[in-house]
């Protein structure tokens, strides 16, 4: 069996992350979509507001069940797709976590427009994530060296989902050790 490898979709609240994410990983002969908003969601008591600064312990827990998840099915030959907001104040973290069991990583980042991103949220109703998503859309808003990691989402899905996967074949979203 071929081992499968995770491909993390990462952005801002309003970006397409879902959208792409179950689109992306539809199109993989064993294709899962891990969404890492089910384990914020699965804290019944205690759960802190993720972009609140007294949240990161608990981030950093979400992202280690994530991440081991994710390893889990990759180990079994899946390809999967996490769609979550794993920003680059986790991405070593993450990349570590999967790399020692020698799964390749890609990182993509989806960006829209601010007032797009802003406009998607909105249209969405009371999300958890609707206060913070202006906080989350700073921390998006330069990369750095990781901004090419970062595809456009402003344009309709179907554009989007396609300049994602050109982005994914070219190989250049790749991190960790091998990239």
């Amino acid at each position: 069996m071929t081992r499968g490898e995770v491909v993390i979709v990462s952005g801002p609240p309003g970006s397409g992350k879902t959208t792409v994410s179950a689109a992306l990983a539809s199109g993989y002969e064993r294709g899962v979509h891990l969404e890492s908003d089910w384990f914020f969601r699965s804290i019944r008591s205690g759960f802190v507001a993720p972009w609140l600064p007294d949240a990161h312990n608990q981030n950093a827990a979400v992202m280690v069940v994530a991440a081991d998840t994710a390893a889990a099915f990759a180990d079994a030959g899946y390809t999967v797709v996490w769609d979550g907001i794993v920003g680059p104040w986790f991405l070593d973290r993450v990349v570590r976590r999967l790399g020692a069991r020698e799964i390749r990583v890609h990182y993509l980042v989806l960006r829209p427009k601010r007032v797009t991103a802003s406009q998607r949220v909105r249209g969405r109703g009371d999300t958890p994530e609707t206060s913070g998503a202006e906080t989350m859309y700073e921390q998006f808003a330069d990369l750095g060296e990781l901004e090419l990691h970062v595809v456009s989402s402003d344009a309709p899905a179907e554009q989007v989902i396609e300049a994602c996967k050109a982005a994914l074949i070219d190989g250049s979203l790749q991190v960790g050790p091998e990239s």
